[in-house]
């Protein structure tokens, strides 16, 4: 697998990925000073994309496709660009309604052919399908289709059929469109989750478009996972204007009866998508001609919707191991055992640590006498005792989901479970979560499994292979992980260890010499590899936070950082884990 570099900044929206450096930098928008407002979309942005070819006198039909699939990745007015490549009559007929896939080494190779005619063979790797609504989902496999050409006037242009939809070159998608975050509540209320889109570059209204897509809602498969606190017969009242003090005004319409909690959540929502492709407040917002909070007429900012920011800052704990079968803290170039229990077990195999750094989950040898299962999981303060809660024959590394009472495990390779502690009466309630559709993507024992931090999507090693799934509850108060996404299209194999860098971003180790350690983003986009040059294989555990990912290897721990904002390019021993079979844990 190819290195590709990646930034680790506090947002991983702003991380590179891609083949050819697909700079994930969402349009800028500078607000002017001038006195009266204009809409966002006419305010220059920065990045422009690159031009799209178009037909030039004397191309060669297999130019003119390659030209034509570069082309199509320009939608305005029905792809006015790529139809310039076509003849009238096949242009007429060209349905390109629908998505669209990205190609990836494509050849044209021709067939048969006269002075006037000629029919080609394109193919190419399938890497992605471009839905309508800006979800990349990815594919792969080998794709072809057969293209007639005629001379129009001496000119070669494409006579059909076309498939139904559009094809685009990858490469060309990659200069084009830029990655964006809406964000939707988490059905507790709890958290905001990630839902990528792909917009392209060049149009106009991007904070238009982003809050149009917003109100039509969710991804078809997150939807089981999230609410959307825009009602139905919601909409945005013209267009969002910029401020002459900065900032910008958008008004909305139909929000006749949303209480206070959801027009707080609604504006986190918008705020939050906003910021996230650099459009910045203050943000005032108007609901049915008149503020959507009396207390925000003036504007809101971030920091009003702070609880629900969705890359919040770090805990107070960093790096801790597992070494000698205790948990040990990290700090100053030390290594520690943790007070309590936990310090002095020589038991312990695994361990998280949730984000606020006040409970611990942990899976032990099974030590009691007699005949009883090898493993157990207990969950506790940090520092302090530990409750068993459950007992497998293998249980899985634990993983905390979106607060610091609820576990995640599998049990037995194959019983996914999770455990709930009331925050009360200290009562906990294990329930088995439906995980059946996994099946149908993967087969295998589940030997890794964490959750994101927003608890809506669940990471998965299942017999090598990395999944992806939606954490869904049911109406009947089922728990599912339902619309998995396979190894097939992800094309990770050989994978040990996983974890979330942010909801958005997963690190994963491999066992290969060849990219060990690898990130992967939600947004559909290809897997890259993380520096590997002073790493030494097998990487076997791998835990990552925000800015920094920790992988064990042969030798001990190691850390890859950042600095302002720019990766490390190698990865830097943390000392007294050297020489040991450390097994680095983050809170989460």
């Amino acid at each position: 697998m190819a290195e590709r570099r990646f930034g680790l900044a506090r947002r991983p929206i702003a991380l590179l990925v891609g083949i050819v450096a697909m700079a994930l930098l969402s349009a800028c928008v500078s607000i002017p000073n001038n006195s009266s407002p204009q809409p966002l979309g006419s305010l220059e942005r920065h990045q422009p994309t690159r031009n799209v070819p178009t037909p030039r006198p004397g191309m060669d039909p297999e130019t003119l496709v390659r030209d034509f699939l570069k082309a199509s990745v320009q939608p305005g007015s029905g792809h006015l660009a790529a139809r310039q490549f076509l003849t009238q009559d096949a242009s007429n007929s060209w349905d390109d309604q629908g998505g669209a896939l990205l190609l990836d080494e494509i050849n044209v190779l021709s067939d048969d052919r006269t002075d006037d005619t000629i029919t080609v063979r394109v193919n190419g790797e399938n890497t992605g399908e471009l839905q309508p609504s800006g979800q990349l989902i990815p594919s792969s496999g080998r794709i072809e289709t057969r293209l007639s050409l005629r001379r129009v006037d001496g000119q070669w242009r494409i006579d059909g059929p076309l498939p139904v939809g559009v094809m685009m070159d990858r490469e060309q998608f990659e200069a084009s469109y830029r990655p964006h975050v809406l964000y939707y509540p988490s059905t507790d209320d709890e958290h905001l989750v990630a839902d990528p889109r792909w917009l392209y570059a060049g149009a106009d209204q991007l904070s238009d478009q982003l809050i149009g897509l917003l109100i039509a809602g969710p991804v078809e498969d997150l939807r089981g996972a999230v609410t959307n606190e825009f009602p139905a017969r919601s909409s945005l009242h013209g267009s969002i204007e910029s401020l002459p003090s900065g900032g910008i005004r958008l008004d909305l319409a139909g929000l006749n009866g949303l209480g206070d909690a959801d027009r707080n959540r609604l504006a986190a929502q918008i705020i939050w998508t906003l910021s996230d492709s650099d459009i910045s407040g203050p943000y005032v917002i108007d609901a049915d001609g008149a503020p959507l909070n009396e207390r925000r007429a003036a504007g809101w900012q971030t920091r009003d919707v702070e609880s629900l920011d969705p890359s919040p800052s770090a805990g107070p704990l960093g790096l801790h191991i597992v070494r000698g079968g205790s948990l040990q803290a990290v700090a100053d170039n030390t290594v520690a055992p943790v007070p309590g229990p936990l310090g002095s077990t020589k038991s312990l195999l695994a361990a998280d640590i949730s984000a606020d750094a006040g409970r611990v989950a942990a899976v032990s040898q099974n030590v009691a006498p007699g005949p009883a299962p090898r493993l157990s999981l207990a969950i506790g303060d940090y520092g302090a005792d530990m409750t068993p809660v459950l007992e497998g024959e293998t249980i899985t590394r634990p993983s905390f989901a979106g607060d610091s009472r609820t576990v995640w495990v599998v049990v037995d390779e194959n019983r996914v479970t999770q455990v709930t502690e009331s925050p009360d009466a200290g009562q906990v309630t294990e329930a088995e979560v439906d995980s059946t559709a996994i099946r149908s993507v993967a087969q295998g024992a589940i030997t890794e499994l964490q959750i994101s931090q927003d608890g809506a999507r669940a990471a998965m090693i299942v017999g090598g292979q990395v999944v992806l799934a939606i954490v869904e509850r049911r109406a009947d108060n089922r728990l599912v992980l339902s619309n998995p996404r396979g190894a097939a299209a992800l094309n990770i194999a050989g994978a040990v260890s996983l974890d979330w860098l942010s909801s958005e971003t997963l690190v994963i180790a491999r066992n290969a010499a060849d990219g060990p350690v690898v990130q992967l983003r939600i947004d559909g986009t290809p897997p890259g590899a993380l520096p590997s040059g002073n790493l030494t294989p097998p990487v076997t555990s791998v835990v990552a936070g925000q800015s920094t990912i920790y992988a064990a290897d042969s030798r001990g721990v190691l850390r890859l950082g950042s600095t302002n904002d720019e990766p490390d390019q190698y990865w830097s021993e943390i000392t007294p884990t050297m020489g040991s079979n450390a097994i680095p844990v983050l809170p989460h």
